[in-house]
């Protein structure tokens, strides 16, 4: 027998084997290469977002700061802002009732002696406020109209307007109202 060499067997499959490990591990590396550069960058990422987030706290401590400061005055600006809300609401029903409120003209005169002529009657001033006008001051406003001789002293017309005017939202139209008649 001759001897020869040994056959030798087809080894394709092997290579192929080799080769497809060879990528296997080709691909595991460049996974993990992009992983690891994926978790620096997330690092990086969480790095600026602690510093960001530590100087947001950081601000936020200064704003506190601020607004305990700015508080009092806040309370006394919220304070105002009640306040003219209601004089506004009071107001306006105060205006209500004003438009409900029919107006009545009362003519009067001023006697030289300083007291009130009304309808041929006359009183002195707390009795014409007390008789005539505080009766007609529940469901009226009142218009006044006053007269008086030119000799009246001025200084007693002055004293009855007072007397009538006094805590009223009422008017007088005394002026220029000198007159002969009685």
């Amino acid at each position: 027998m001759i001897h020869g060499q040994p056959e030798q067997r087809y080894q394709g499959s092997l290579i192929a084997f080799i080769d497809l490990l060879f990528l296997l591990v080709a691909f595991f590396t460049l996974l993990l290469f992009f992983v690891m550069q994926k978790q620096e960058v997330t690092e990086q990422r969480l790095e600026r977002t602690q510093q960001e987030l530590a100087a947001v706290e950081e601000e936020k401590g200064l704003i506190e700061a601020a607004v305990d400061k700015l508080e009092p005055f806040m309370q006394q600006f919220l304070a105002q802002q009640r306040a003219e809300a209601e004089k506004r609401r009071e107001a306006a029903a105060r205006e209500l009732r004003r438009r409900q409120r029919t107006t009545v003209r009362v003519t009067y005169y001023v006697t030289e002696s300083g007291r009130i002529s009304y309808e041929g009657t006359e009183y002195d001033q707390e009795a014409f406020l007390r008789q005539v006008v505080a009766p007609l001051r529940r469901e009226h406003w009142i218009a006044f109209r006053a007269f008086a001789h030119a000799e009246t002293p001025f200084g007693e017309v002055v004293r009855a307007r007072r007397v009538l005017l006094e805590n009223s939202s009422e008017f007088d139209t005394y002026w220029d109202n000198l007159t002969t008649r009685k």
